[in-house]
């Protein structure tokens, strides 16, 4: 067994400490070890005390941990022995303690509240900023969620619970999004699709997608309107599903269906079907990315393709217009860009886009952010460092920052990277004390979820209040 780290001696405290000489010694090393006042260099070293403090400060993790370091490290004299004095905990982190805890490079974001979720981990965040305040949701592993309310920078008592349709199979919610005014919200795995009243929380919609070809939770995606007569309808982007022939998932990859639903009435509409290509044609394609504009006006894809005189496989972006009509009043999408941005095997995941399905991001052999503009024809590089297929990436609602949060090494874990788009610059670190597990970017506001359950508000500069 892998000895685990001593978290008295990383703090410098003795066993039979109190909680006050805990909190004394925790804000001397924060002081000490900060990266305003000690530079980057003591990231790793802050990481240590954050994960030590909160530990120690808390009762219940404070005795399990003295079990198990009991066993293992050699702690001698104080081992055995009651401490001295009895620790008193009102609570693990008192407010001058917290900004410590979760802390930050200089820059225009400031740590604003945390929430602490009952879910366990959260595997998806998502939020809306509305006319009543921000909006908050986040879904779990075992398929249910949570939607709170921030108003006047203070968390609401009330939490709405929501859970997907438990006839479908239970699987875990990993995207999540917001109708334009935050009364809807839709969330889906790899093999459902769900859409509940934010109010309430009542389930109002679901969809099976076991017959589609979903590769992973963003080949697909959904924009949630209501319209001015109170109808609500429902777009999903989805792998196409032909029914002229013997294998609809094997072509799933070559095109899109583009559904919408009127909540409440179930006849059936057809779908505006965007070929990448010819169902007769052999060379490969696949597309590995979806993302529908906020209004559901435009489809961006990006696959990986074969195509004529390129023997490598390369990594293709398209721009689709979808309110383009014929004549006779159908639809007909039309291709508005169609780019190609570099090799097939150098692209790899997390993948990212805008609201605006303008923006599109991937990992670039496996150290760089390549950012690609179609409407513009035109991408950018960041220089990240090595990104592993846990790390997360979210554009801004401005297309002006993206938030890059990287798990390559002990040092980058918890670690949100702010960098400025246009100047490719890094412009802030947003540092936390445990793994992220989700992140999401709204309006000027950064949601940060991590993996000890808690949820993070990062609020930018000169953004109003909730």
């Amino acid at each position: 067994m892998d000895t685990p780290e001593n978290y008295y001696a990383t703090l410098g405290v003795p066993l039979n400490a109190d909680n006050e000489t805990i909190k004394r010694a925790y804000r001397q090393l924060a002081r000490r070890y900060h990266p305003d006042l000690a530079g980057p260099e003591a990231a790793l070293q802050m990481k240590r005390i954050n994960r030590a403090y909160a530990v120690l400060s808390d009762e219940e993790q404070r005795h399990s941990y003295d079990i198990v370091i009991g066993g293992v490290i050699d702690l001698r004299n104080g081992a055995a022995h009651p401490r001295s004095r009895p620790r008193r905990f009102e609570h693990p982190i008192e407010p001058e303690f917290d900004g410590l805890n979760i802390f930050s490079t200089r820059g225009p974001f400031h740590a604003e509240l945390s929430i602490r979720s009952s879910m366990g981990v959260v595997s998806t965040v998502k939020g809306r900023q509305t006319t009543h305040g921000l909006l908050i949701a986040g879904g779990s592993f075992d398929g249910k969620g949570s939607i709170w309310q921030v108003v006047q920078q203070a968390l609401q008592p009330q939490v709405i619970q929501f859970e997907a349709d438990p006839a479908l199979t239970i699987e875990s919610l990993r995207e999540l999004r917001f109708s334009e005014a935050g009364s809807l919200l839709a969330g889906w795995g790899r093999l459902s699709l769900h859409v509940w009243d934010t109010l309430s929380g009542q389930r109002i919609w679901s969809s099976s997608l076991q017959q589609r070809a979903v590769s992973a939770p963003y080949s697909v995606d959904t924009t949630l309107r209501v319209e001015p007569d109170g109808k609500r309808l429902v777009h999903t982007a989805l792998p196409l599903l032909p029914s002229d022939i013997k294998a609809p998932r094997s072509w799933g990859v070559r095109g899109s269906d583009i559904e919408s639903h009127l909540m409440g009435d179930e006849t059936p509409r057809p779908p505006v079907v965007c070929l990448e290509e010819n169902i007769e044609h052999r060379s490969f394609w696949a597309i590995r990315l979806r993302a529908l504009s906020y209004d559901a006006h435009h489809l961006l894809t990006l696959s990986c393709a074969q195509v004529t005189g390129n023997p490598q496989q390369v990594v293709i972006a398209r721009r689709w217009d979808l309110t383009t009509q014929t004549r006779f009043k159908g639809m007909r999408p039309q291709i508005l860009s169609s780019l190609e941005l570099g090799q097939c095997e150098e692209c790899t995941p997390p993948y990212a886009a805008s609201l605006d399905a303008r923006l599109v991001a991937f990992t670039y052999q496996g150290k760089q952010l390549r950012i690609c503009d179609t409407v513009s024809g035109t991408y950018s590089e960041l220089g990240t460092g090595a990104m592993g297929s846990s790390a997360r990436v979210a554009f801004s609602p401005d297309c002006q920052f993206v938030a890059v949060a990287r798990e390559d090494s002990e040092i980058n874990e918890g670690v949100v990277d702010i960098w400025s788009i246009a100047t490719g610059q890094l412009i802030q670190k947003l540092y936390h004390p445990w793994q992220i597990s989700a992140l999401d970017y709204t309006e000027r506001y950064l949601l940060v979820a991590l993996t000890d359950g808690t949820l993070h508000v990062w609020s930018g500069a000169d953004t109003p209040a909730f």
